[in-house]
């Protein structure tokens, strides 16, 4: 029963959480974390342990009793500190922010104020109900993601990701700018079911930033690819760092509808990527690796069995079957396959320290999804959704693109410094409604906002996916996450592009979709070569702004705009290659 499974969750969480994220170094000071944890699970435990009770009574009309109220605020006490230990002081303070407008919404200005609610009806609905802390996304940390957590943990630890790497290497190590396209690669492989863009920077980035490095990139540079290129992992299908399963049941869809609308933009997202990085290197002059540097084909072959869960888990998920199922059957598979051979075979010792590093990480996605439940439930008690939409609508003065920007803008703030999940649950509660007002379907809504939502990881100030980088490259850390955004410029208008053309999620002909797909592919070209100065040979201003003006048209709906920026950009390519330094697009030939 979910009265039982989430709180029992979180219980478990926020206890091992207390242990395993100390106040503080000194060892002398432990007393008080092994104190939180029997406290926390006194009070998580009292609420798992009433499930029945809290089952067939009436959130805000049954009356709760003085312990309830204790044990109630203990509750949103200890999850509040767990997350600021685990997640980051930022996702602490938002659920705090949002507590304390529950309390003081009669005293507020305008379409902010609300008639308020007491300290009581406070602990009721978000305790002792499924609205709050124990609403959707902890349902979905216990079903899903913890599942995959430890699947990502357990092929982390038998080398998947080193296989991975590899493979990023034999296929485009050898071309210019090898390393920063092995890097896109090797992240969006793994990235998908890494669950956190951070993650995936330290497990392909120790690898990818210091070849970037040593090739010639600049440290800022370098980290800015694997930030993107980490980021992009979440919104890679199958598993999109396990949001495509929250995706899917907030939308009430099935999860592979997900996937399949989710697939292109996100193949159009690295597709862009690898353009930039193409033309940059060739602008600055860089080579690929050396040969003595790349792996053998004949080194990769006999550990490709990895991959195999990573397959079955899609393979089944493909077939229809459950995610939960999928998860634990690739879970079985991979320490199963890990016993083949002596280097990737489970020791007890590494056994343990992959359950330890498992239960660290789902502590993190826990404490994160229930903060994110105590704002949705600050949100649907006070109805400051509709107020935010009001707001947008206002600001935006009936402009629908306006409003798009208003939308990106405060789905990019709400999503900065937090896990990818959380990120997107945040967003959508706030979000999807306006861009229902505006006029659109669910499904490009959802991905529309999570899109922002993950590409808060890359934009400063809070930028984590570039913070992590900018620790790997030794740079600072506001210069890789501006170069990242430069780098990434063109992913930040994909999602406008398939708000406005359903093609590029899966819907209409085969004929149209796949049409589409090679002009927004086309798009990309025009506007690496706008971002990079570059198509072949050095442009000037002047080239550069008629490559971004082929890109607009390229990206519009209409057939005959679409079909004109096309003939734009060959005439550019054209000019180039025909006129070369006479042409006065050109600045020089190398």
């Amino acid at each position: 029963m979910a009265q039982l499974q989430r709180p029992l969750h979180l219980a478990f969480a926020v206890v091992i959480g207390f242990l395993v994220y100390p106040l503080s170094e000194n060892r002398k000071l432990r007393w008080l974390d092994v104190l939180l944890a029997a406290l926390s699970a006194f009070a998580l435990g009292y609420v798992a342990c009433h499930y029945d009770a809290i089952t067939v009574r009436q959130t805000m009309v049954t009356p709760l009793s003085t312990l309830d109220i204790i044990v109630g605020g203990l509750v949103i006490v200890f999850l509040l500190e767990i997350t600021r230990r685990s997640v980051g002081w930022i996702m602490s303070a938002i659920a705090m922010v949002f507590i304390v407008y529950i309390l003081v919404g009669p005293y507020l200005p305008g379409v902010l104020a609300h008639r308020g609610f007491s300290w009581t009806d406070l602990i009721d609905y978000q305790v002792f109900g499924l609205d709050g802390i124990y609403s959707i996304p902890i349902s979905i940390s216990a079903t899903y993601i913890v599942l995959f957590v430890i699947l990502g943990t357990l092929m982390e630890f038998t080398g998947t990701g080193d296989v991975i790497m590899d493979i990023g290497k034999a296929i485009a190590g050898r071309y210019r700018g090898g390393p920063a396209k092995v890097a896109s690669i090797s992240s969006a492989l793994f990235g998908s079911i890494s669950g956190s863009a951070a993650a995936n920077v330290y497990a392909t980035g120790t690898f990818t930033i210091p070849m970037m490095k040593k090739i010639g990139y600049s440290p800022a540079f370098s980290g800015a690819v694997e930030a993107v290129a980490s980021t992009g992992g979440q919104l890679m299908p199958p598993v999109m760092g396990a949001s495509a399963f929250l995706m899917a049941e907030l939308l009430g869809v099935p999860y592979i509808q997900v996937c399949k609308a989710a697939l292109l933009p996100a193949i159009l997202y690295y597709i862009s990527l690898f353009i930039v990085l193409d033309f940059e290197a060739a602008r600055m002059g860089i080579k690929g690796m050396d040969r003595e540097e790349l792996p053998k084909v004949a080194d990769i072959w006999p550990r490709l069995y990895l991959l195999i869960p990573l397959v079955l888990l899609i393979a089944i998920l493909v077939r229809g079957f459950t995610p939960f199922r999928a998860a634990f059957i690739a879970i079985i598979v991979t320490f199963a396959l890990s016993f083949l051979k002596k280097e990737t075979r489970f020791t007890l010792e590494s056994f343990v320290k992959a359950i330890v590093v498992s239960a660290k990480r789902s502590v993190m996605i826990a404490a994160a999804c229930g903060a994110a439940g105590i704002i949705i439930g600050a949100i649907t008690l006070t109805g400051v959704g509709l107020s935010m939409s009001s707001i947008i609508m206002s600001l935006s003065g009936g402009s629908k693109f306006l409003a798009l920007l208003l939308v990106m803008v405060s789905s990019i703030i709400m999503g900065m410094g937090t896990p990818t999940t959380v990120a997107y649950i945040v967003v959508s509660t706030l979000s999807v409604p306006i861009m229902k007002d505006l006029g659109y379907a669910a499904l490009p809504s959802h991905l529309f906002v999570f899109y922002f939502a993950v590409l808060s990881m890359i934009t400063p100030p809070v930028a984590l996916a570039a913070y992590a980088a900018a620790d790997i490259a030794k740079e600072d850390s506001m210069k890789v996450g501006f170069t990242a955004m430069r780098i990434g410029l063109i992913v930040f208008v994909i999602p406008f592009v398939f708000l406005q053309d359903p093609s590029l999620l899966m819907q209409g002909t085969a004929g149209t979709i796949a049409f589409r797909f090679v002009m927004a592919a086309l798009s990309a070209v025009a506007f690496g070569g706008a971002v990079t100065g570059w198509l072949g040979l050095s442009l000037n201003w002047l080239g550069r702004l008629i490559l971004l003006a082929a890109f607009g048209l390229i990206i519009s709906p209409e057939i005959t705009t679409t079909l004109g920026g096309f003939a734009l950009l060959v005439g550019v390519w054209v000019l180039r290659r025909l006129l070369a330094v006479k042409s006065p697009i050109n600045t020089k030939v190398t």
